[in-house]
């Protein structure tokens, strides 16, 4: 058996290597260009009428394949819209993560246009835009340009206050856990003055091809739950790829 150098070898790896980091590296240049471009909310994105909420980017930059690199999957759905130029909707459903067999599940689409492979809009589900309001997920959307970007985690992670929020209608404690059931986890708060709670729901897009995770968002409503109908006072979402 012959050991030792074997240059060629190595030039193999380190080719590889290099376009392995490059290729990363383009596609987290591409996502803090889009979070920068959602700081400047109403020159780069067009929101459109009901039914659920659209979202139409006018200076695309994200990629198709840039999604598929973060989960490294497919979508749930892959549906044809036009051949020329290539136009094609892709659909992420996200189920939330169950505490209890028997808690109700709840799951979440987002639907992707991507035309000549860039991204150009996402269309959220319509029961989900009713329950959380239009103007708390546009909120949502504009915290995401001032949100902490984890490039070795691929994770993102935006908070929103009571003050932040300002006059925007906010959801009651009772009308989320109505809809979406009781959250994966509930976290008591640190300051024993305060009687608030964090409620998390994790959400995970699941690979179509094996049904194993591919993708996760966390919603954390901070909320009183001696009082579940007044408005939640804080927010928090994460998410990350796998």
């Amino acid at each position: 058996m012959k050991i030792g150098f074997q240059p060629k070898k190595l030039l193999a790896i380190f080719v590889l290597a290099t376009l392995a980091v490059s290729l990363s590296g383009c596609v987290y240049l591409r996502l803090l260009y889009f979070k920068n471009q959602l700081n400047d909310f109403e020159r780069n994105v067009t929101v459109e009428a009901p039914p659920g909420l659209s979202l139409t980017f006018t200076n695309p930059v994200v990629r198709g394949n840039d999604l598929n690199f973060i989960t490294k999957s497919n979508p749930t759905l892959v549906t044809s819209i036009a051949t020329d130029p290539n136009i094609e909707r892709w659909t992420w459903r996200f189920e939330k993560r169950l505490a209890e067999i028997d808690h109700k599940p709840y799951s979440v689409d987002f639907q992707t246009r991507v035309e000549s492979g860039l991204l150009t809009n996402m269309i959220i589900d319509e029961s989900f835009v009713d329950l959380i309001g239009r103007d708390f997920i546009l909120k949502m959307f504009r915290s995401v340009g001032d949100a902490k970007i984890n490039t070795i985690r691929r994770s993102v992670s935006a908070t929103m206050d009571i003050d932040s929020l300002g006059d925007i209608s906010r959801p009651t404690l009772a009308k989320i856990l109505n809809s979406m059931g009781q959250p994966t986890r509930t976290i008591e708060t640190k300051d024993p003055e305060s009687q608030h709670v964090d409620f998390e729901y994790e959400f995970n897009f699941l690979n179509p091809k094996n049904q194993k995770p591919a993708g996760q968002f966390k919603l954390i409503f901070k909320a009183d739950p001696l009082h579940p109908d007044t408005p939640v006072t804080g927010f928090n979402i994460t998410g990350k790829g796998r």
